[in-house]
């Protein structure tokens, strides 16, 4: 794919530490590169998939003359974002009223092959020798989850020790699954289908089978996700929840890796070649741009666009204090970020109930702008100062928006983004579009 209607593409690969793997080469005479990064779930095919429709679109809704002088170069960043499984787990089984098939064995969810395949999924996240072993000894684990408690303590130490520490942050309790003790970290992760928030609930009523990402039996349909609550009995519930949380954070702590090693220096040579560089980052994708800003080095980023990011609301906040408060504090975004949301996308903010859980919170609810683990995708940026966000909604395109240098604008987009991949409309490619011009 060497353009998308008529603007040149070039691929931008990195490896999980964000090394690249390629040179990435602009044509002449490119006045204003377009960066952009896929999230989770998301292949090669599937990111080239995303950006073509994306570009397609920004191409469709050109306006005459609405970008004087411009020349365009994308540049799409592929990094090896693995699927993971955005759905919870209770113990107990499905009501009567619930519909949601159950992952753990059937009605009783008391088999175990469900979570012997899970571990056999991460493999392909896990790939080195010595955490292949840990997953291979995790599942001997497995019959003695439910009676011992040294079994449950290993079993999450193994978890642990597959991941970086370095990390940890409070934005999603991550501190607290490092410290706390393994066996109380399980007792904690086991919910009762009593704890389920209403909302959750009601996401778990589809009429279908649930989300399962991470196993890779059932494949959502691009709209979203059936349901997205799984039933195992006991512990095994617990289980399920700790392996997702662990491919979660893995990923997490690849998108930061991948924006800070590699796309930062990379938009850093790329900016002596330029007058503008435009950031936008889909799901973890976010977190990548958003790294990459804070860490590179050049002062030509003029837009950064957050659609459906997958990181905390308050990422920017100077109370937190968020991880990426220094994206604020040091102007690195010369132009308008734009963070659209929308209660729609329930799976971003997935992290949410397991976070809760993991310190002690023994209600399982996706977060609002008011709970300490509500997601930017969900949400918008929150707890940020006064006049540094303004609240608006994402618009049809060829309405009008004042956007200002340096302002975060959180644009409620229920009216257009109905689940956590609907983000490739015009509606979309029109805002960033206009945050250009602006």
């Amino acid at each position: 794919m060497n353009d998308i209607a008529g603007i040149p593409y070039i691929e931008a690969q990195f490896d999980k530490n964000g090394r690249p793997t390629g040179e990435v080469v602009l044509p002449a005479g490119v006045t204003d590169v377009l960066v952009i990064s896929h999230g989770w779930n998301n292949n090669k095919a599937r990111a080239e998939a995303l950006y073509r429709e994306f570009f397609e679109n920004f191409a469709a809704v050109a306006e005459p003359n609405d970008l004087p002088g411009r020349s365009f170069a994308i540049v799409g960043v592929i990094w090896p974002s693995k699927e993971y499984d955005a759905s919870v787990a209770v113990s107990g089984t499905p009501g009567a009223g619930q519909g949601a098939a159950s992952l753990g064995g059937g009605a009783n969810g008391d088999s175990i092959d469900a979570i012997e395949e899970k571990l056999d999924q991460m493999k392909e996240v896990f790939t080195e020798p010595g955490q292949q072993r840990l997953l291979e000894e995790a599942k001997a684990l497995l019959p003695d989850i439910e009676e011992k408690s040294s079994a449950r303590l290993e079993f999450a130490n193994k978890m642990r020790s597959l991941l970086d520490p370095g990390a940890a942050t409070k934005e999603d309790a991550s501190d607290s699954f490092f410290k706390d003790d393994g066996n109380e970290l399980m007792k904690n992760l086991k919910a009762d289908e009593d704890d389920l928030d209403e909302e959750i609930a009601s996401a778990g009523t589809g009429g279908g089978a649930s989300l399962a990402l991470g196993v890779g039996t059932v494949t959502p349909p691009e709209g979203g996700a059936a349901g997205l609550v799984e039933f195992f009995s006991g512990f095994k519930a617990a289980v399920v929840n700790l392996l997702n949380y662990t491919t979660y954070y893995e990923m997490k702590t690849r998108a930061g890796a991948v924006g800070r090693n590699g796309v930062a220096p990379l938009i850093d040579k790329l900016a002596t070649q330029v007058q503008g560089i435009h950031l936008i980052g889909h799901s973890f994708g976010g977190r990548v741009v958003t790294a990459a800003a804070s860490h590179s080095k050049n002062d030509k980023i003029k837009t950064m666009a957050l659609v459906q990011a997958a990181f905390s609301q308050n990422g920017f906040s100077k109370d937190v204090p968020g991880f990426f408060r220094g994206v604020v504090d040091n102007q690195r975004i010369k132009g308008p970020v734009l963070v659209t949301h929308t209660p729609n996308d329930r799976a971003v903010g997935f992290a949410y109930p397991l976070a809760s859980r993991i310190i002690g919170d023994k209600t399982m609810a996706f977060g609002d702008k008011d709970d300490m683990f509500g997601a930017m995708g969900r949400n918008g940026a929150q707890k940020m100062e006064d006049g540094e966000t303004v609240t608006g909604r994402l618009l049809s395109v060829g309405s009008s928006y004042a956007f200002q240098p340096g302002k975060y604008f959180n644009l409620e987009a229920s009216d257009f983004i109905k689940d956590h991949n609907d983000v490739k409309g015009k509606e979309i490619a029109y805002l960033v579009r206009k945050a250009i011009a602006a």
